[in-house]
């Protein structure tokens, strides 16, 4: 079992996760942005974190797709 992912951040226990859902809608509405790459990398990158946090940055994802809208 893998550990959880360790936050210092004094922004909260999800900022990390936060950061990775912006950077992810943002490089996916980029013009010519090559989609399959990018959901490929996050989606290798997931697999290091525990089912709560692939939750919670699927929620995080969701919410900034609806503000970028």
């Amino acid at each position: 079992m893998r550990k959880p992912l360790v936050n210092h951040c004094p922004l909260g226990q999800h900022h990390m996760l936060d950061k990775i859902a912006y950077d992810y809608v943002t490089e996916i509405r980029k013009r010519g942005a090559n989609k399959s790459k990018i959901k490929y990398e996050l989606a290798e990158r997931a697999k290091k974190f525990t089912d709560e946090e692939r939750e919670k940055l699927r929620e995080l994802i969701q919410k900034w797709q609806e503000l970028k809208k």
